[in-house]
């Protein structure tokens, strides 16, 4: 009887909390946002950011928690309905961005932005912050460690990077690469090490890990 294999568990998030300013017919767009795996910490943080802007005309909000953004919340905070919270919570269903709660502070400057205008305003400005902000990767990689002589560890090491693979070196009477590997990849990337090195690397697999991994920008 063969054992199923449970499916993995992966998404994105934001890495630290983060903020960005847009400005639009003199209206300020002030975006913060904050990384929250509960809706106790979507709400604390809410809750301070309102105390921070506490004179802000508006202090809208939303929210997706989960893995495939199980939980979501959104409020306009005043704005005409629809035209904040919603445009801002599409925006990070849009990404696929989860577990992550974002405030958006308005500072009205005096010119009527419109329905239309509203909700491109707050949309623009919560896509432009989770394009700024510094992103993780959850997820799970199985570890691959290749035992190697010195001379291999200059074309290994290359070849890893060239993979964007997540690695750690040890270097003893032979060196030691511990390798991050997706677990659809393992077969391959095993066999590539062995075609490169020629069958002299030995490579072990090891345990499965769940890692945390910072994307790129």
């Amino acid at each position: 009887m063969c054992e199923s294999i449970s499916p993995i568990v992966e998404f994105t998030t934001v890495a630290k909390e983060f903020r960005h300013e847009y400005v639009v017919e003199k209206s300020r767009f002030i975006t913060t946002i904050c990384p929250c795996s509960t809706e106790e910490e979507a709400q604390a943080f809410i809750g301070r950011i309102n105390k921070e802007f506490w004179d802000a005309r508006h202090n809208c909000t939303a929210f997706a928690l989960g893995p495939k953004q199980e939980q979501q919340r959104s409020s306009d905070n005043g704005e005409p309905s629809g035209t904040a919270g919603k445009p801002m919570l599409e925006v990070l269903k849009k990404t696929g961005i989860t577990n992550v709660a974002v405030v958006v502070t308005r500072y009205f400057g005096g010119i009527k932005l419109g329905a239309g205008g509203l909700i491109r305003a707050y949309s623009h400005s919560v896509a432009e912050t989770l394009r700024l902000a510094p992103k993780e990767l959850h997820t799970t990689r199985t570890q691959l460690q290749a035992t190697i002589d010195y001379a291999l560890y200059g074309a290994i090491e290359r070849y890893v990077q060239d993979q964007k693979l997540h690695y750690e070196s040890n270097f003893g009477e032979h060196v030691d690469i511990t390798i991050l590997v997706p677990p659809t990849d393992v077969e391959r990337i095993q066999k590539e090490l062995q075609d490169m090195s020629h069958g002299a690397a030995t490579c072990t697999i090891l345990d499965s890990i769940e890692v945390v991994l910072p994307l790129e920008q």
